[in-house]
């Protein structure tokens, strides 16, 4: 057990739900003043990570979704359902992509079928689809799923119809339905909007993608501005940061689709000046989507109110600032911008200019607009006037000067009189408290007063809370409206966003085809070009194309720049399907149907997989689920086991890329392996390409320009050198080096070997003798593939080393 300051308490509640956990809210039930004996308390409401709907508990500029999973043995039926906002997207997935999908989809909260009403196999699916991946977890009765029949009063007959064939999404519905009417202790009402989650519409990438290229969250020890989200967000709306986001998470595929995004933001892009008068008259606008869900579920206070208010103020303004514009989503905009005149009209003449937080103290009402609410007003206030100047009559009666009127909960009004003037208090006073210094004196008409003040204040705190009640009813049928006038806000605020990053970036507004072509013409990092000063980052462009340039094999030193390239391509990409100008030159983007980046080493050892695991894994999903329409970057890829294996793994997954019968994605591959660079006389859609540096003295420049052709050394002693290692390890490892370039065995790697030359070599086989000789003669080359060769080799290198 442990307590916390009450008027601190979302702040406390917020970091619990951070941590996953659940909060159950009990509150008095009855009147105190009108409860016998102990007054009764229960729950009113429970607060879950997935449930919630208040500001403080949610991340502005993100869906807050809780998913409820219904299994089958084909797929995987899958709800998620945003509270805050009543947004609510079915799918059905096959079990190859559920993991993938889910850990997608940023889930705060889990409802699945309690396990042991579960079949096995079904049940150890499920379990996997979702190890690993955070948010609370909230097993229910089984029951919950199988019941669908609310679900078309919900969202009404003709949106379920148009679900008829996601039976298991449907059961998933029904659930996350029922569970949150259950823990917000009334119908969920904010879930209004149903639609089904398109996968194939969308570029798909998964969470390691994510993570790999910084999208969202830095890497470990980085700070926000190393994501590309710090960038890119300038939204100045929560509404618009929301569709950004998704917009980010979701890019598009359809021809159509891009265009019509494109053509938005090209709109904004052209009007620069009408641009910066609509953000500018758009900032501090309210989050009009998370206000309609709380105006819907009824847990709106006063200051919601107060802020629709202002905003449906606002909206005439902001539709005018459209004039003049041509864009696709201006017309549909202008229209769902006109607002509610009533209702903004109602709330301006019922509300005080600053409504409280809470609705139970009263203050809410204007002056005027209710004349129940006005009398209850003016007895309370005529009372406290009475009291008010009964000090100075008092003291002028009695005269003592020192005499005061109070106030406290327990005893209601007094007067009190220090020691020093006890004997002039009348003989109508009544003690009431002693104090060390004062007694405390009411008089009978003190104590009419009291009451006749306490009961009309009682009855104007009721009034004004009926009064509230009825007004969040009114808005309350507003929601429809509400929501469409936040969807298009967030539309344009978006656009927006995207048009300002292009003008002030310097970015250019990419060619989408539908081939298998990209090109990239002074392509940029969009994050590292940001914190580097202007100038100092070196553009480098990128052709590939399916039918001559499949594969591009890039070779390299460390720090060279390999990394940055790949991530460059990945993101440039990612910006053009999410219809974003790009950090390049020129661009032209044939579209990915999803990206794959196999980028940087990490571990999960909670979940026991080491370095080299999760590389082999992640390159699994690759080579299972790559097309020829996507993008595949691989980095270093087999750098976490023995040299021989690494190469070995390399080399295969090249040549499956590449095969006819293969994928053939789209692929660059950054390797230290510089064998795999003789792959380009072999395969002919794969071309070599390198990060140059220039030789100077003893050391290196790396110029961070990527050049046809391959690299012959990676230069790793330099950086090392750069690192600062000292000069005696730096001394040993070019004499190793030295020895392993000429091919000398372990052996012969002793410390100082390499100045014992002088020693006589040992005699060679004759040819004629050599029982190797016979061997070689017998291999058809013609047939032996490179794994064969590369384990001949070794076997015959540990033969000739026996005879040593």
């Amino acid at each position: 057990m442990c307590g916390i300051p009450w008027h601190q308490r979302d702040a406390y509640v917020a970091r619990l739900l951070r941590l996953g956990h659940k909060v159950a809210i009990c509150d008095q039930l009855e009147d105190p003043a009108m409860a016998r004996g102990l007054v009764q308390r229960g729950v009113t409401e429970v607060l879950t990570p997935g449930s919630v709907v208040r500001e403080g508990f949610l991340e502005p500029a993100a869906n807050n979704f809780l998913a409820a999973l219904w299994p089958t043995p084909e797929t995987l039926g899958v709800c998620l359902a945003d509270a805050s906002t009543g947004e609510v997207k079915l799918a059905e997935v096959a079990w190859g992509e559920a993991a993938s999908f889910l850990s997608r989809a940023r889930v705060a909260e889990w409802v699945t079928p309690a396990p042991d009403a579960l079949e096995d196999t079904v049940g150890t699916r499920l379990a996997a689809a979702i190890q690993g991946l955070p948010g609370a977890a909230s097993p229910i009765a089984v029951g919950a799923f199988l019941d669908a029949s609310a679900l078309a009063s919900r969202f009404g007959a003709a949106a379920m119809r148009d679900l008829a064939d996601l039976p298991a999404a449907r059961a998933a519905a029904a659930a996350a339905v029922a569970y949150l009417d259950r823990v917000q202790g009334a119908p969920a009402r904010q879930l209004t909007r149903v639609e089904r989650w398109r996968e194939e519409r969308t570029l798909r990438y998964d969470a390691a993608t994510a993570r790999h290229l910084e999208l969202f969250q830095p890497h470990p020890g980085g700070e926000s501005r190393h994501t590309l989200w710090h960038h890119l967000n300038l939204c100045v709306t929560t509404l618009g940061a929301r569709r950004l986001r998704a917009w980010l998470e979701r890019p598009l595929v359809e021809p159509t689709a891009l265009a019509t995004r494109q053509a938005g933001v090209a709109t904004w892009q052209a009007a620069g000046t009408a641009r910066g008068g609509f953000r500018e008259a758009l900032r501090g606008f309210p989050d009009l989507d998370r206000l309609a869900a709380r105006l819907a579920c009824e847990r709106a206070t006063p200051r919601d109110l107060g802020a629709l208010r202002d905003a449906l103020a606002r909206l005439p303004g902001l539709a005018a600032r459209l004039d003049g514009l041509t864009g696709p989503t201006v017309p549909g905009a202008r229209t769902a911008l006109a607002g509610a005149p009533e209702l903004q009209g109602r709330l301006a003449r019922a509300l005080v200019d600053d409504p409280p937080v809470t609705s139970g103290e009263g203050g809410i009402v204007r002056h005027g607009y209710d004349a129940h609410r006005d009398h209850l007003h003016e007895l309370a206030h005529q009372g406290k006037r009475w009291i008010a100047e009964l000090e100075s009559a008092e003291r002028a009666r009695t005269g003592i000067g020192t005499l005061k009127v109070g106030y406290n909960r327990v005893f209601g009004y007094y007067l009190e009189v220090t020691r020093a003037h006890l004997e002039k208090v009348p003989a109508h006073y009544e003690r009431r408290q002693t104090l060390t210094g004062a007694e405390r004196f009411v008089t009978p008409e003190l104590k009419a007063r009291e009451s006749e003040v306490l009961s009309a204040e009682d009855k104007l705190r009721a009034r004004e809370q009926e009064l509230f009640v009825a007004l969040r009813a009114e808005a309350a049928r507003s929601v429809p409206l509400l929501q469409g006038a936040a969807d298009a806000l967030a539309t344009l605020d978006a656009e927006a966003d995207l048009a300002e990053v292009a003008a002030r970036y310097g970015w250019v507004v990419p060619t989408l085809t539908d081939s298998d072509r990209l090109m990239l013409a002074g392509g940029r990092h969009p994050v590292v070009e940001r914190l580097l000063a202007t100038g100092e980052f070196v553009p480098n462009d990128c052709v590939l194309d399916g039918a001559s340039r499949q594969i591009l094999l890039l070779t390299g030193p460390n720090m060279g720049g390999k990394s940055t390239y790949l991530r460059q391509v990945a993101l440039c990409v990612l910006l053009a399907q999410m219809g974003s100008a790009v950090p390049a030159e020129r661009a032209e983007v044939g579209v990915v149907d999803r990206l794959f980046t196999r980028v940087g080493a990490s571990d999960r050892l909670g979940a026991g997989q080491s370095t080299f695991m999760v590389e082999m894994r992640e390159t699994a999903d690759i080579l299972r689920a790559a097309t020829e329409r996507s993008l595949v970057l691989l980095d270093e890829l087999g750098r976490g086991t023995a040299t021989y294996d690494g190469l070995a793994l390399a080399w295969a997954v090249t040549e499956f890329l590449h095969a006819a019968e293969g994928p053939r994605p789209r692929t660059i591959f950054a390797t230290h392996y510089h064998e795999l660079t003789q792959l380009a006389q072999r395969l002919p859609r794969l071309a070599n390409i390198q990060a140059t540096v220039r030789e100077w003295g003893d050391g290196v420049v790396f110029l961070h320009r990527i050049g046809e052709g391959a690299a012959d050394r990676s230069y790793g002693i330099h950086v090392a050198q750069l690192a600062g290692l000292p000069e005696a390890v730096l001394a040993r490892a070019r004499e190793v080096l030295a020895e392993l370039e000429a091919e000398r065995t372990v052996e012969h790697l002793e410390p100082g070997a390499a100045r014992a030359r002088g020693a006589a070599p040992q005699a060679p086989v004759a040819p004629a003798q050599d029982p190797l000789a016979a061997r070689l003669r017998g291999l058809t080359l013609e047939t032996l593939t490179p794994l064969a060769a590369l384990n001949l080799l070794a076997a015959w290198k540990r033969e000739v080393e026996g005879r040593g």
